[in-house]
């Protein structure tokens, strides 16, 4: 028996100390983005000279998500022209730091906010890091990242934009500047271990936008978007850890993660702008001013993923329409967004020929160009859901009976037509409830309806909307919260500090307990440096007119397969250049 205990203890010492020094590297990681992304997003604060983001923590937050967009546009461009390999992807970091730092104003801003920097901010930090980091540390199982998400990073690392990748695997014709953020960290040296660290940083920056805006509620000058923050929050952030669904998400590179994240810092940054009172000389003078910001965030976001449409659409409007309309502000708009938005679709016609692929709209003929029917069939399975439910018997297939064959084909689904009933109730009551000081508040009704009217049209998956269902409960909790528990929860902070004191040790106490048994887990052990390996998936070894590929077993998936690896290359399909190989492209057969 003491021999049986012994061996236990050793191995949950092992355990702890492999997962302590897998999350090391993790946070290590996070630490450098977090620099990088906050001098980046500072300068463009000071470019835009948005005053409104006058707060320390509102500065910061929305200072490094403005950063992680303009990094990700900047990696996916540069893949056009070079492979996003570590030395390239730290190239391109390092010289948009030096870039920002070359502002005085950016520098001494910098500058101080280090000098800020707390015993207590910094425990605080890297208490919330390293309970992120216990929970992305695990074993990748989400099944897109086998299928096609690691894929897509590892041709980007090795070669970049490639040209005709579409004919090779449909789905790695998808744009995700997401993937081109992840491929420098995926190097061969890290053996396919890191692809979750894109994910487990944007939780992590979530986790701290909370704690800031949580910190803020307790003080008389609290803002309707701390509570906004805080309850989005508290329903989203336990929800993405713990659900099975997006809990599998998280500890993956998948794009939806940073979508749902950016959902709700472009709400609350269109709350923080629209609550700042603007002299109107401002108004007539700055094109480019503080409503740009959820112009630059939402673009940044379609580049992602195409579900944020809705975001830039209703950002569009908001800095077109926020101030006093002129027409200069439209051509600033229109061109600032195509100028973000031009990386996607000049990675989208290199590697599929179509700009915004899975969608046929404005695909172009090349001789890498997937086939019309390609291209019909990728669209067909991702955003025309109504397919999906269609009956023999014509006559069945009216909207309500493919909305009923939707509502009872998942238990999900049935959650979001619920949640969407509450979000038109809620949308009543904040719009009666609102005047001309809060009209913040209506443009968030405008982003929430877009956002779920769009899903509901191509795509109503609960990973999707779930940003978007999630608003208007929350903005409409949080109107109450603020209007009942503002000032008492102000006066309890005065009255009993030094309790909340005690308090703030038993919760971290409780963090580091929770932590620890998340280290002792065996379901989520990693490796002494790193997290575990992606899965090694059965593969078939096949060739078709010279080119040499893998190929899933029926069952299985490509994961951590050496490239090209796809489900069947078509016959028509062959090496664009075959004296350089897959590197140079591929394009289909009837071409010259």
């Amino acid at each position: 028996m003491r021999l049986i205990l012994e061996l236990q203890i050793g191995q949950y010492s092992r355990t702890f100390t492999h997962r302590l020094s897998a999350m090391i590297y993790f946070i290590f990681a996070w630490t450098l983005l977090i620099i990088a992304c906050c001098s980046i997003g500072t300068a463009v604060l000071n470019l835009l000279q948005a005053d409104c983001f006058d707060r320390v923590g509102d500065r910061l937050t929305i200072s490094v998500w403005l950063g992680v967009v303009v990094l990700s546009i900047s990696l996916l461009a540069t893949s056009l022209v070079l492979p996003l390999s570590p030395s390239v992807g730290g190239i391109v970091i390092l010289s948009l730091i030096l870039g920002s730092i070359a502002s005085k104003k950016t520098w001494n801003e910098l500058f101080a906010l280090i000098s800020i920097l707390s015993p207590q901010i910094i425990f605080a930090y890297l208490i919330s890091a390293l309970g992120v980091a216990a929970l992305t540390t695990r074993q990748v199982t989400w099944i897109d990242t086998g299928l096609y998400h690691y894929g897509a990073i590892k041709w980007l690392a090795k070669f970049g934009a490639v040209p005709g990748l579409a004919l090779v695997h449909s789905n790695l014709g998808f744009t995700s500047s997401w993937f081109a953020f992840a491929a420098p960290w995926n190097a061969d040296i890290f053996d396919s271990r890191v692809s979750a660290i894109a994910n487990g940083f944007v939780f992590l920056i979530a986790v701290l936008h909370f704690l800031i805006c949580f910190s803020k509620i307790f003080t008389n000058k609290s803002q309707i978007s701390d509570w906004f923050v805080v309850i989005y929050s508290v329903i989203n952030l336990p929800f993405v850890g713990t659900n099975n669904l997006m809990s599998v998400i998280l500890v993956s590179p998948s794009p939806d993660l940073p979508i749902l994240f950016l959902t709700l810092v472009v709400a609350w940054a269109i709350l923080i702008i629209s609550q700042h009172k603007t002299l109107p000389l401002q108004e007539v003078k700055n094109i480019l001013d503080a409503k740009t910001i959820p112009l630059i965030l939402s673009a940044g976001a379609v580049t992602i993923k195409p579900t944020a449409l809705p975001l830039l659409f209703i950002s569009g409007i908001f800095y077109i329409f926020g101030m006093e309309f002129n027409y200069r502000r439209i051509l600033m708009g229109a061109v600032l967004s195509v100028l973000l938005l031009l990386p996607m679709f000049s990675f989208g016609i290199i590697t599929s020929g179509c700009p915004i692929y899975p969608s046929s709209f404005l695909c172009v003929d090349l001789p890498w160009s997937l086939t019309a029917k390609a291209a019909k069939g990728a669209a067909k399975a991702t955003h025309d859901w109504t397919s999906w439910y269609q009956s023999p018997e014509p006559e069945k297939n009216s909207i309500f009976w493919l909305l009923w064959q939707w509502f009872n084909d998942a238990r999900l689904h049935q959650v979001m037509a619920v949640v969407i009933v509450i979000s038109i109730l809620c949308s009543i009551q904040i719009a009666l409830s609102s005047n001309h000081q809060n009209r913040g508040q209506l443009w968030l009704i405008a982003l929430a309806a877009s956002g779920i009217t769009f899903l509901m049209m191509t795509a109503p998956f609960f990973r999707f909307a779930l940003g978007y269902l999630i608003i208007l409960p929350a903005l409409s909790m949080a109107i109450y919260c603020r209007k009942k528990l503002g000032y008492i929860l102000h006066q309890m902070a005065h009255n009993y500090f030094k309790y909340f004191r005690k308090g703030f040790l038993v919760v971290t106490f409780s963090l580091a307990t929770l932590i620890s048994i998340l280290l002792f887990n065996k379901a989520t052990q990693s490796q002494l440096l790193l997290p575990p390996q992606l899965p090694q998936g059965e593969l078939l070894q096949k060739q078709v007119n010279g080119i040499s590929y893998v190929s899933p077993k029926p069952g299985s998936l490509c994961w951590r397969a050496e490239l090209p690896c796809a489900f069947e290359i078509e016959n028509y399909v062959k090496l664009r250049q075959p004296e350089r190989g897959i590197q140079a492209g591929f394009v289909r057969k009837n071409e010259n």
